[in-house]
């Protein structure tokens, strides 16, 4: 029993920690399935985000916390709301270190250095960066080492760290063209020509610039190409190459217009400006300062207006913690049913073993019950045998004692007594293979007990007839004795007194259901017919004093005809 629990208990734990896998796994799919959606179909990103939402809260485990800030904060930073985005990165960092895992802790805090680099805010954005670059060297994570080392060069190039930032770039071209990465490799010769640019090695910028759009074209998008354009413009007019700048300048400027960069587009219409004024053409020159006074007081409402929408957002995240403390509330209230399901589960469990271990014994009783039913009805059975071996004795004996007596009459009273016993012996017989001790089939021992008769005075089969129709019927031992002396009496009579030698003797049994619950059973023959005063010499026949006797047993309803022959027919009723 101690096994059995033992293992029911183990089992429970085993489906509970591998359904609990098989969920988490399943929130794994979902987190891949959102980054490859966030950036294409916000629609659909956006579904997957509250699944995790309601998984993660409801499981209130760190690990799908940190994971489900960290995908909310990235839809937010596709948004470009980024202090909604850092808000849900440093709740992704807290439960990253409550999770421990610093690679996520390096993820999340690279993450959250990228939305500081896009609001400018450039030496928090490289406080960030430094500090993920040192957790993926701890763990020698290459590719992340690259991504990181990537963004850290930005940042110097953006705090005019040139220096440092062209080192950077340098040996993050080598990395990109190592692995073929020709894009990224763009990139770098393009921010490399900004810093030659920016630091008046003209020839060496204008060579990156080259070599940024010989390996960007294919893979450049429209703002990278226009920048690139820019800063080309920018090189040759520095080089005094006018009409080369002017060329550039325009690829430029046509496409931050169509993409409504006013920023780009400020810094393209002052290079023009420059340009044309180097070139002594005043009247575009003027054009194009007059263009950057109009774009400047764009600019300016488009910085108000990214001021008012960082207020906007701030509201809205103070909301959005709110709801969230009120979802930890609803958590917890739930946690507490959870825990009082969980306290009735094991009630119900235990009671369930319970039930186990009283049905367990119970069956145990029964079985020993069972044993003891079996032994008795074994006994029983070998009792029969004995009793009917013993009739066999001395029906044995009464023949022994037949062939000695010469008196017909004496002869004639042993010949019955041996029949009779043959006819119990029969009973017990049958009732020693049977399998139920309580019942035994009344149709087959009837058509054992007449061929056995017909063996025993050894009629002529030719000249005698015995048909038998007998359909199935069970009864009990206390009813089968009397009715299969009445048969041998019966059948016995007949072939003894029943025919001549020249008659086409016939014998009939007939065994079969009748109405009200009552087994008809028919004797009859076709031979000289029973006297009519059979009931006054009925003190005379001891024969004929049974078959009444044991009808009277039997409480059956006996009736005999004369009618060609002797039909005696009793009805015995079931109950």
């Amino acid at each position: 029993m101690k096994r059995i629990l033992f293992c029911f208990i183990f089992f429970v734990l085993y489906s509970y920690t591998t359904l609990l896998y098989a969920q988490n796994d399943n929130f794994n799919n979902k987190n891949k399935e959102f980054f490859g959606l966030v950036w294409n179909d916000t629609k659909k990103a956006k579904v997957v985000l509250k699944w995790m939402e309601e998984y993660a809260l409801e499981k209130n485990q760190s690990e799908l916390l940190s994971k489900y800030f960290n995908a909310n904060a990235t839809f937010f930073y596709s948004k470009s709301n980024y202090n909604e985005a850092i808000s849900n990165y440093l709740k992704s960092y807290e439960k990253a270190k409550e999770w421990g895992d610093k690679w996520q802790q390096g993820v999340v805090l690279n993450n959250l250095g990228g939305c500081l680099f896009q609001m400018q805010e450039y030496e928090k954005a490289k406080e960030y960066y430094e500090i993920a670059y040192q957790l993926f060297i701890e763990l020698k994570d290459i590719d992340w080492q690259t991504n990181v080392l990537f963004n850290l060069a930005a940042i110097n190039y953006d705090l005019e760290n040139f220096l440092i930032a062209e080192q950077q770039f340098l040996k993050l071209e080598k990395s990109y063209l190592k692995n073929n990465q020709l894009d990224y490799a763009s990139y770098c010769n393009r921010n490399l020509g900004t810093i030659y640019v920016e630091t008046n090695r003209i020839d060496d910028a204008i060579k990156q610039l080259e070599l940024s759009l010989a390996r960007g074209s294919q893979t450049d998008t429209k703002e990278d190409l226009a920048l690139t354009y820019q800063k080309m413009g920018h090189a040759l007019a520095k080089k005094n190459k006018n009409q080369d700048a002017l060329h550039y300048l325009h690829k430029s400027l046509k496409i931050t217009k169509e993409n409504f960069n006013n920023k780009w587009t400020l810094i393209n219409y002052e290079l023009f400006a420059q340009t044309y004024k180097q070139s002594n053409i005043a009247d575009s020159a003027y054009f194009y300062y007059e263009k950057c006074l109009a774009y400047k007081d764009t600019v300016f409402n488009e910085t108000k207006q990214t001021e008012f929408a960082t207020l906007e957002t701030q509201f809205k995240t103070k909301l959005k913690e709110e709801k969230i403390a009120q979802q930890k509330t609803i958590i917890n209230q739930k946690n507490k049913i959870i825990y009082g399901l969980i306290f009735f589960i094991v009630l119900i469990i235990l009671l369930l073993l319970l039930f186990i271990i009283t049905r367990l014994k119970l069956l145990k009783s029964r079985k020993k019950l069972q044993e003891s039913l079996d032994e008795k009805e074994t006994l029983l059975r070998e009792i029969h045998h004995r009793v009917k071996n013993n009739l066999q004795v001395v029906s044995s004996l009464l023949n022994m004692h037949v062939r000695k007596v010469t008196d017909p009459d004496s002869k004639k009273i042993l010949e019955e007594g041996s029949d009779r016993l043959m006819a119990m012996s029969l009973i017990h017989k049958n009732l020693y293979p049977h399998s139920n001790l309580n019942t035994i089939s009344l149709d087959d021992y009837l058509f054992k007990l007449s061929h056995q008769l017909f063996d025993n005075y050894q009629l002529n089969y030719s000249k005698v007839n015995l048909i038998t129709e007998l359909d199935k019927i069970d009864v009990d031992i206390d009813k089968l004795i009397p009715i299969g002396l009445i048969v041998n009496e019966l059948i016995s009579n007949a072939m003894k007194h029943a025919f001549n030698e020249e008659s086409d003797a016939q014998i009939s049994i007939k065994l079969k259901y009748a109405k009200d619950n009552e087994i008809e059973l028919e004797v009859a023959d076709n031979g000289q017919g029973i006297a009519n005063n059979w009931r006054e010499k009925e003190s005379d026949s001891i024969g004929m004093k049974l078959i009444t006797i044991f009808s009277e047993k039997l409480k059956s309803k006996l009736s005999i005809q004369n009618d060609n022959g002797t039909r005696i027919k009793l009805l015995i009723p079931t109950l």
